[in-house]
């Protein structure tokens, strides 16, 4: 907690249990933020999000813990005793009922300042190799800030992806925005988690360089350092197509593919045991699916970084 009032940041690591780089960012930002109190606004909350599958280094136990957040599911969790619960509905009951009582605080008339917002910042890891991203959560807001990250953002993943957990935050207007830092196993992920968190929270307000100098390089440090990491990658891009692997499917990515490595129309990106699986159109391929576990073969996404500057230039009120 800061020394000055200001908005609740939430932070989630380890949703996916092979996906601790998210756990070992906010436990070091947590530590760096309780030395720069008097440079804090608000508060920041960490939670580790399966800690069950964390503990066995696998994505989840029975079932994926970021889907099922729609009405209908989130009822028959609230529904059942808690001990009833199977050890993945546990998990998913103890984190909607924490996120529900950070709500109900910030709805608060004392909360300072009065309905200080929420933001979510979600962390997490990629199975194949990627450059770092950030998936965004609706617009508004949540895009404003994900531009603060000199990184690929990604739209229009909750159109592809049904019921997760951005999408439940920002169904309540809160701010969502997911952070894909690397490979799972990739020592610099944590490195820039960290990094990540702190330029948003800049962005945001929360921290404020003027009550800690040493703040504004070590800013400019962390942009940089992203800045690296995402160098050549296109500044926007919008997901249109998303391969659903079944149970019993037999899905195998072929071997090599990166988060946005182009593909043409009709590539074969992968197999079944129903004959190879093309790319349906071209563009270029996202979050290739090199694990057992998970639904989500690849995506397939496009270039927006020109259109959209095309439309800022095209913006009356510039």
């Amino acid at each position: 907690t800061g020394e000055a009032p200001g908005p609740t940041v939430v932070l989630t690591g380890g949703l996916h249990g092979n996906e601790p780089s998210g756990v070992f960012a906010a436990v070091e930002l947590l530590e760096r933020l309780e030395h720069a109190r008097h440079a804090l606004r608000g508060r920041v909350v960490a939670f580790a999000g399966n800690r069950q599958a964390l503990a066995r280094g696998v994505r989840f136990l029975a079932r994926d813990l970021n889907r099922g957040w729609d009405a209908p599911s989130l009822e028959r969790l609230l529904r059942t005793p808690a001990g009833a619960l199977a050890e993945d509905d546990r998990e998913h009951r103890e984190l909607l009922d924490a996120f529900l009582a950070l709500e109900e605080e910030d709805a608060q008339p004392t909360a300072s300042p009065p309905g200080a917002s929420l933001a979510f910042f979600d962390l997490h890891t990629t199975s194949g190799p990627s450059r770092p991203f950030a998936c965004i959560g609706g617009s508004g807001e949540s895009l404003r800030l994900a531009r603060a990250l000199p990184i690929t953002s990604v739209v229009g993943l909750e159109r592809a992806i049904a019921a997760t957990m951005l999408s439940w935050c920002t169904s309540r207007g809160h701010v969502g925005i997911s952070v894909e830092a690397g490979q799972h196993d990739d020592p610099a992920s944590p490195r820039r988690h960290v990094s990540a968190v702190l330029v948003l929270l800049a962005a945001m307000g929360s921290l404020d360089p003027k009550r800690e100098p040493r703040l504004v390089e070590q800013l400019e440090s962390h942009r940089a350092a992203l800045a690296r990491s995402a160098q050549g990658a296109s500044r926007i891009v919008e997901v249109r197509h998303r391969h659903v692997v079944e149970p019993g499917d037999g899905f195998e990515m072929l071997p090599g593919f990166h988060s946005f490595d182009p593909v043409v129309a009709g590539q074969v990106l992968a197999h079944d045991r129903r004959g190879p699986i093309r790319a349906p159109e071209a563009g270029v391929v996202l979050m290739p699916r090199y694990q057992g576990q998970g639904e989500d073969g690849f995506f397939v996404a496009r270039d927006m970084t020109t259109r959209e500057a095309t439309a800022h230039d095209r913006d009356p009120r510039r």
